[in-house]
């Protein structure tokens, strides 16, 4: 005799499940909503316990809320996005585009980092313009991110990176070239 599921004789025969589909306005407002609990953790531990939650949850929003939090002032908040982000296998790269010449400087080199973990071409023309960012930090870690996308175009940008004005992005900028280079020709 066939096993019943969920009341059904032929579970492959069961009529589909109907989900209310989430408008835009209340994907948008879910997000801004749990954006002002985390604003509102006066605690670090306690913003990252939210942020973890959010990250390990299948809402809808998770990744908008995600990508906001980077303007989080705690360093340690910050690096667990940036790993979190970098490591999903399916992210919209167009958020991080759209942020990545926010202020504060810390906003670009996060998004910057999670563009480098990612490692898509397409990237490049989208921090391109970070080439004559004011902040050294911002330059430095746009060396670093193109070094891991590697590609004609980066290769290009990392050549006049590696004559920037600061030592530190033209160390930076060395030592992507060699990666970028090295994973070109290996």
């Amino acid at each position: 005799m066939a096993e019943k599921k969920n009341g059904f004789l032929f579970p492959e025969l069961e009529p589909p499940i109907k989900r209310p589909k989430r408008k835009k306005s209340q994907i948008k407002s879910q997000a801004q909503s749990t954006q002002k609990k985390i604003q509102a953790a006066k605690e670090k531990q306690e913003r990252l316990q939210i942020i973890k939650g959010i990250a390990n949850s299948n809402v809808p929003w998770a990744e908008e809320v995600l990508i906001q939090t980077l303007q989080d002032p705690s360093q340690d908040i910050r690096d667990f996005i940036v790993k979190e982000l970098g490591a999903r296998e399916k992210l919209d790269l167009k958020q991080l585009y759209q942020r990545v010449n926010t202020p504060p400087w810390y906003v670009k080199t996060s998004c910057l980092q999670i563009l480098g973990l990612r490692k898509n071409l397409s990237s490049v023309k989208y921090i391109e313009s970070l080439i004559g960012d004011p902040n050294i930090e911002v330059r430095r870690t746009l060396a670093l991110a193109l070094g891991e996308i590697g590609g004609k175009k980066a290769l290009s940008l990392l050549t006049q990176l590696a004559k920037d004005k600061s030592s530190f992005v033209r160390a930076a900028a060395q030592q992507a070239l060699k990666k970028a280079s090295n994973a070109k020709f290996n």
